[in-house]
């Protein structure tokens, strides 16, 4: 059970990582699956250096800090944004099977993050 827990948030920070990456080598094509259009050059460095550079550095820190209150923020964070996609599918008549599953991909990784709390239990 422990070695679950510890490997819980770690295995969040590499997911959140991985979509760093992917935003940061292929910027158009994660722009595109999240319905965003780069209309100028700008807006694919704005991609990359927001969802691409931004998510893998954030990732790597928690790696490598291993603090349960950076993943915690992680966590924290990931969860707000499940919930407010949520709130925004509904109130802006926008649900789809990609927004509920961005919120179970959120959800999912805001808990894998905030099991960082029961290692140090």
């Amino acid at each position: 059970m422990e070695t679950s827990l510890q490997i819980a948030p770690n295995l969040a920070a590499v997911l959140l990582m991985l979509l760093g990456g992917a935003a940061l080598l292929f910027p158009k094509t994660m722009a595109a699956f999240v319905g965003l259009g780069p209309i100028a050059p700008v807006g694919i460095s704005e991609i990359r250096s927001t969802l691409g550079s931004f998510f893998l550095g954030l990732g790597a820190a928690c790696l490598w800090l291993q603090s349960t209150d950076a993943f915690t923020v992680l966590g924290v964070a990931s969860l707000v944004a499940a919930a407010v996609r949520l709130i925004s599918s509904i109130v802006d008549r926008s649900v789809t099977l990609k927004n509920i599953g961005g919120v179970v991909a959120e959800a999912c990784l805001g808990a894998l993050f905030l099991l960082s709390w029961m290692r140090q239990a």
